[in-house]
C-alpha cells in the first residue's frame, strides 16, 4: 500500500531475521483494542508471512509516499514479555550483534501446540432411556448416567465395557461421540506440603549468610561470587538466601548447567520449598514449559530453577538470581544469539535491584578477576562440611606403565587395583574419559592415513555398538573401512580409545563389578540421565564410566574413587581457555570422591604427570593456578584483559571463504583505527565443519564497547558483499575452535 487508513497508528515490530533493524507496520483501528507492547503480530515480510514482536506503539508515520503494509492480526490472547524482558532482548541483541527478533524467539516460552482434545459421549434429543428394550439393562444404564440435556461426558476413565456399549448407541442413533477440547490444566496454587527441614548451618556457613543478609535486606544489586571447595556446602548457603528473599514476597531465579545431570539437587530444593518451585528446561514437553512460563509470570511460582534460558524467565520483582557452577561452558548459547546466560544474569539482577550470587570451586577466570578487582564482592566458604578432607589425588605416570609393560594401556596397573579393592569394600568409584565412542580414530599403519569426516576436519569415531564410524560434528555415519582409502592395505588399526572401550576394559579388569556408562550415547531419551544416576545413588551400580556428565555436581556419598584417564589430552588444544578447562574438569570430578563418611582417593593418569597445572588440580589450589594463568592472559591480551569478538567467515567453497575473510579483516582494520588487535584471518583450528570452510579471525580491545561497535560497523560495510549465511558472530567466545 501506498498510504495509511484514516484513524490508523503505526508500530515497530522486531521480526526474527537476521537483519538487525526494525519493520514498522500499519495498525488499523480495529487491532488497536488488542495491542501492547509485547504483543506478538501476524505480519507481512516479503513474501511470506511471519510472526513478530510488538516493540514500540505508536511510532511517528512514515514520510509521504512510503509503502507500509498492515500488521494481519494479534497472536495469541496472552502478551508474551513483560517490558523488563523487552529490555533484556534488546541489550542481548546490541551486545551480541543479533536482531532484536531473533532475540525475543529466545526469551519467548514455546509454543504449547494444538489445544488437547477428548472423546465425549453426548445424549441425543431423542434419546429416551424408557424406550430401550426392558432386557437392555447396560445400554439403558449407560444412557442414563449421560446428562439428560446433552452435555457432554469425558470418555476417558469409563469402563473398555462401558465404552464399548456407548459406542454401539452411537451406532443406533441414540448417542453422539465427538472430540472435545480437554480441560485446561489448573492454574490455581497448589497445595503446599511441609517444608523438609533445614540443616543446622557449619561455622563457615553462617560467616557466609551473615556477610549476605545486610544485602538480601536492602533490595539493591550487590554481586557476590562464592568461592569455596567441592563439597563446602554451597548448595545450602543458595537455599537459606532464597528462603530469606522468598519471605520478604520477591522472586528468586537459581540457574543450573544442566537439569538432567543434577536431580537430586532439584529434589532438594522442591522439599525445602515445596509448592513454590517452577522447572524450566528443554526437558519438558513445550506444553508443560508453555504452563510454568505462565504460572512465573503470574506469580504462582516464585523460584524459578532452570537452565541457561532460564534467565528470561518472566518472574517479576527479583530480589534474588544465583548462578550455580557459574564457570560452566553450558551457559553459553551455541546457536544465534550466542549469549552467555552467567552474564546477563548480571544484567538482569542490575536492572532488577537483585543480589547476584555467582557460586563455584573453580570460578571461571573472568569473574574471578571481578573478585579481585573489587567489582565482585568475594565470599570464601571454608573446608567441607562435617570437616570432612578433601581427597587424596595422585597422579599416575603413565610413560612408566609404558616402559614396564611395552604398550599403552587406558587404565593403569594402579586404577585397576583400586578399583577392585573399592568394590570389594562395597564403595563405589567414577572413571572419567572424557571422549565417548570405542576409538578415536581408525588409521592405517601402512601409509599413515587416518579415516576422516569427508564434511569436517576431524577423524572418524568407531563406535562398536552400533557397529558405524561416526562423526560427533555433523553426524556422518560410515561403516568400517574394508581397506585403506589411499594404499589399500586391509590391516587398518583403531587408535585410542573412547568411554565405550573404557567400559568393556574395566569389566575384564574388575569381575563381577556392576559397570554402566554415562555418555550421550547411553542416556538419549527424556528423563534418562536422571534415572541412571538413581540408580547409581541407589547402589546398584559399583563403577560408572563416563565423560564430562559425571563430574557436574553429583553428591554421592558412597564414592571413595575417582579414576581420571588420559587427563592431560586436552592440554595442547589451540584455545586459550584450554588450561582453564582441564584445571576446572579435574577438580571437579575429584570433589564427587570423599563426600561420605569414608575418605576419597583421586587417580589421575597422565603421560606428564609433571605438568604445573596437573600438580595444582592434584593440591586443589585453584588461586595458584589463577595466578598463573592470568600472567599469561595479560600477556597475551586474553579475557580478562580483552575483550574478546570471534568471527568465522563460511563457505563450501574455500576460496570464497578466504575472499570474505579478507575483506572482513580490512573492513575491521578501517573501522578500527589501529585501535585494534585484529589476529587473522586465517583457517579456524576446525577448518571444516558439516561441509563448510571456515576462516577466523578474532578481534581484541581493552574496551568492550568500542570493540562492539567498531565490529558492527565494519559488519554494515561488508553486508552487501559477504552473504548473511557466511557470517558467524560470536561476542566473548567460550571456544575459539
Amino acid at each position: 500500500m501506498t498510504g495509511a487508513a484514516a484513524g490508523a497508528t503505526f508500530a515497530s515490530v522486531a521480526v526474527p531475521v537476521p537483519v538487525r533493524r526494525l519493520f514498522t507496520y500499519e495498525v488499523a483501528p480495529a487491532l488497536g483494542a488488542a495491542l501492547a507492547l509485547g504483543s506478538r503480530v501476524r505480519v507481512p515480510f516479503g513474501r511470506r508471512k511471519v510472526v513478530g514482536t510488538v516493540v514500540a506503539w505508536p511510532v511517528p508515520a512514515p514520510e509521504p509516499g512510503v509503502a507500509i503494509k498492515p500488521i494481519d492480526a494479534v497472536v495469541g490472547h496472552e502478551r508474551p514479555l513483560p517490558a523488563a524482558l523487552l529490555e533484556l532482548t534488546r541489550f542481548v541483541a546490541d551486545y551480541y550483534l543479533c536482531s532484536w527478533g531473533e532475540a525475543i524467539e529466545t526469551a519467548l516460552p514455546p509454543d504449547a501446540g494444538s489445544p488437547p482434545v477428548q472423546r465425549v459421549a453426548r445424549r441425543l434429543p431423542a434419546a429416551d432411556p424408557a424406550a430401550l428394550p426392558q432386557r437392555a439393562t447396560a445400554r439403558r444404564r449407560a444412557l442414563e448416567r449421560l446428562p439428560a440435556d446433552g452435555a457432554p461426558r469425558a470418555l476417558a476413565g469409563l469402563p473398555p465395557a462401558e465404552r464399548r456399549i456407548l459406542a454401539r448407541l452411537a451406532e443406533l442413533g441414540w448417542v453422539e461421540l465427538a472430540d472435545a477440547p480437554a480441560p485446561a490444566p489448573r492454574r490455581g496454587k497448589s497445595a503446599p506440603g511441609e517444608a523438609a527441614p533445614a540443616p543446622s548451618p557449619t561455622p563457615g556457613q553462617s560467616a557466609v549468610l551473615r556477610e549476605l543478609a545486610p544485602a538480601l535486606a536492602a533490595g539493591r544489586y550487590r554481586p557476590f561470587l562464592l568461592y569455596g571447595a567441592t563439597g563446602s556446602g554451597k548448595t545450602e548457603i543458595y537455599l537459606r538466601a532464597a528462603q530469606q528473599v522468598l519471605a520478604r514476597g520477591r522472586a528468586v531465579l537459581w540457574l543450573v548447567p544442566e537439569i538432567g545431570l543434577t536431580p537430586l539437587l532439584v529434589s532438594k530444593v522442591s522439599q525445602r520449598f515445596p509448592g513454590a518451585v517452577a522447572l524450566l528446561h528443554s526437558g519438558l514437553s513445550k506444553r508443560q514449559r508453555h504452563e510454568t512460563w505462565l504460572a512465573v509470570r503470574d506469580g504462582r511460582r516464585r523460584l524459578v530453577v532452570g537452565t541457561r534460558s532460564a534467565v528470561f524467565a518472566p518472574a517479576s520483582e527479583l530480589g534474588l538470581i544465583v548462578v550455580d557452577e557459574e564457570q560452566d561452558g553450558s551457559y553459553k548459547q551455541a546457536e544465534t544469539p550466542r549469549y552467555n546466560a552467567r552474564d546477563l544474569a548480571v544484567v538482569r539482577a542490575r536492572a532488577e535491584s537483585a543480589v547476584l550470587l555467582l557460586g563455584s570451586a573453580t570460578p571461571s577466570m573472568e569473574s574471578f578477576q571481578h573478585a579481585r578487582s573489587g567489582r565482585y564482592e568475594l565470599l570464601r566458604l571454608g573446608g567441607r562440611i562435617h570437616e570432612r578432607p578433601l581427597p587424596e589425588v595422585r597422579t599416575v605416570d603413565m610413560r612408566l606403565e609404558y616402559r614396564a609393560s611395552g604398550e599403552v594401556k587406558p587404565v593403569s596397573d594402579e586404577l585397576a587395583a583400586a578399583l577392585n579393592a573399592c568394590v570389594e569394600r562395597g564403595e563405589q568409584a567414577l572413571v572419567l574419559r572424557n571422549r565417548r565412542g570405542w576409538a578415536a580414530a581408525v588409521f592405517c599403519p601402512t601409509c599413515g592415513t587416518r579415516v576422516v569426516c569427508p564434511n569436517c576436519s576431524v577423524t572418524l569415531t568407531w563406535h562398536l555398538g552400533a557397529a558405524r564410524l561416526l562423526c560427533h560434528y555433523c553426524g556422518r555415519s560410515e561403516s568400517f573401512p574394508q581397506a585403506c582409502p589411499v594404499c589399500r592395505a586391509e590391516a587398518l588399526k583403531l587408535l585410542g580409545e573412547g568411554t565405550e572401550r573404557i567400559e568393556d576394559t574395566l569389566r575384564e579388569l574388575v569381575p563381577g563389578a556392576r559397570i554402566e556408562r554415562m555418555d550421550r550415547d547411553t542416556v538419549r531419551g527424556r528423563g534418562a540421565h536422571e534415572r541412571l544416576l538413581q540408580r547409581f545413588d541407589r547402589g546398584e551400580i559399583d563403577i560408572l564410566v563416563g565423560t564430562q556428565m559425571i563430574a557436574k555436581g553429583h553428591d554421592f556419598p558412597r564414592v571413595t574413587l575417582v579414576g581420571v584417564l588420559s587427563a592431560d589430552q586436552a592440554l595442547g588444544l589451540p584455545d586459550f581457555r584450554a588450561g582453564e578447562r582441564v584445571f576446572q574438569l579435574l577438580t571437579q570430578v575429584a570433589g564427587r570422591a570423599g563426600r561420605g563418611e569414608r575418605p576419597g582417593t583421586v587417580l589421575i593418569q597422565a603421560f606428564e604427570p609433571d605438568h604445573k597445572l596437573l600438580r595444582q588440580a592434584a593440591l586443589q589450589d585453584y588461586e595458584a593456578f589463577f595466578d598463573d594463568e592470568v600472567r599469561y592472559r595479560r600477556a597475551l591480551r586474553y579475557p580478562p584483559f580483552a575483550a574478546l569478538v570471534q568471527l568465522l567467515v563460511t563457505d563450501r567453497e574455500v576460496l570464497k571463504a578466504r575472499l570474505w575473510a579478507v575483506a572482513l579483516a580490512r573492513a575491521l582494520e578501517a573501522e578500527g583505527g589501529g585501535k585494534l588487535w585484529i589476529g587473522g584471518p586465517g583457517p579456524a583450528p576446525l577448518e571444516r565443519l558439516q561441509g563448510r570452510w571456515r576462516q577466523q579471525i578474532l578481534v581484541r580491545s581493552p574496551g568492550r564497547r568500542r570493540l562492539i561497535a567498531t565490529v558492527e560497523r565494519a559488519l554494515a560495510a561488508v553486508e552487501n558483499s559477504i552473504p548473511r549465511r557466511a557470517l558467524h558472530v560470536d561476542v566473548d567466545p567460550y571456544s575459539v575452535l
